[in-house]
């Protein structure tokens, strides 16, 4: 008898399931059991599962009124990734907590600071209207920093409807603030931001310049990708810039950003790098575990470092056989991040 492909695929996919359930069941068990330090390590793990269940042990940890910053940091975070959208009411409610503080206390501690940015990024990887309420309510926030995750996470929404927002934003704007619109007004995708972007390309701050490029590249303009392409060309002390156009080229996925950031990565004694791995990791861009693995084996124990680090925040099957092998290196420091990444990735038991 001939089974279909599709049935095929289906059982297959029952059966890892089936497998993966033990596993699952037994990170919940171990959460539950497990003092603050080691629940904090698991949070992760646990929120990568995306499981249901997993999510409601989570849910019920979270207590940002009674609990420890570091642990409501690690449970805000677990709850973003795993885009359950139960977990926008509780965050919305934490966000409201801490904002009823600072309207108390004039100012939060930093750790609370922190706090508010990470649940600022994990709305915005959940989305629903409550999440875009509260990002665009952050944007007339008073910490710069809070703004620009504000920024960050309109842009991963697309939300159209800040663009008159970020376009009034950007005029006052400087350093990571401003990367952070102009990315944004590239990722939403809407035609008002032309003029905006336009502007920036023209500005002699040659980062600037290729931030603003990317953000027309996003909306459809080839002499802006083009322009991206031109950089990573440029004179030898633009290296950076080139390595910050390569950043964006991988993310429109683009071979070209691949290929001039594989070649600076490999590149013998280079200062940049460690630094063009970690860019890599930066992407979101799967395509770049693949340059990532061929260099596990480099010379340079710091791009080794740099490539367990990336390979980590990008993870999926390859990153964790690469991390798996980097358990080997001589290096100590190497060899910790590869078991911490896989701790992270919730693979240190295999």
């Amino acid at each position: 008898m001939r089974i279909s492909l599709v049935v095929l695929a289906a059982l297959l996919l029952g059966s890892a399931a089936q497998a993966r359930k033990p596993k699952v069941k037994n990170l919940i068990a171990s959460f539950e059991a497990a003092k603050t330090d080691e629940r904090i390590r698991m949070a992760g793990p646990l929120g990568r599962t995306k499981d249901k269940k997993a999510v409601d042990a989570l849910l019920l940890a979270f207590d940002v009124k009674r609990g420890n910053p570091r642990e409501s940091s690690a449970y805000v975070e677990a709850l973003g990734l795993a885009g359950d959208p139960r977990a926008v009411e509780p965050l919305s409610g934490a966000w409201d907590y801490l904002r009823s503080m600072t309207l108390q206390l004039g100012e939060l501690p930093g750790h609370l600071q922190v706090l508010r940015e990470k649940i600022l990024d994990s709305l915005s990887r959940l989305g629903g209207a409550q999440a875009v309420r509260i990002l665009s309510e952050a944007l007339n926030d008073p910490d710069p920093r809070v703004v620009e995750q504000a920024v960050r996470g309109l842009g991963r929404l697309e939300v159209r409807d800040a663009v008159p927002a970020l376009q009034q934003l950007a005029g006052g704007a400087t350093g990571n603030l401003l990367q952070a619109i102009l990315e944004a007004l590239g990722d939403i995708g809407d035609k008002r931001a032309f003029s905006t972007l336009e502007q920036a390309a023209v500005n002699p701050d040659k980062f600037i310049e290729v931030e603003a490029s990317y953000g027309l590249a996003k909306l459809g303009k080839k002499e802006a990708l083009a322009r991206l392409q031109g950089f990573l060309t440029g004179d030898p002390g633009e290296d950076k810039v080139g390595l910050l156009a390569a950043y964006y080229l991988v993310k429109l996925d683009r071979d070209a950003g691949l290929k001039h950031l594989e070649k600076m990565m490999l590149k013998p004694d280079s200062p940049l790098a460690p630094l063009a791995a970690e860019t890599l990791g930066k992407t979101e861009n799967p395509r770049a575990v693949l340059v990532l693995v061929e260099a596990f084996k480099a010379p340079d124990a710091g791009v080794r470092l740099s490539v367990a680090r990336a390979l980590t925040r990008l993870g999926g099957p390859r990153a964790v056989s690469a991390l798996k092998k980097l358990r080997a290196d001589p290096n100590p420091g190497v060899r910790s991040a590869a078991i911490n990444g896989l701790a992270e990735l919730g693979e240190l038991d295999n």
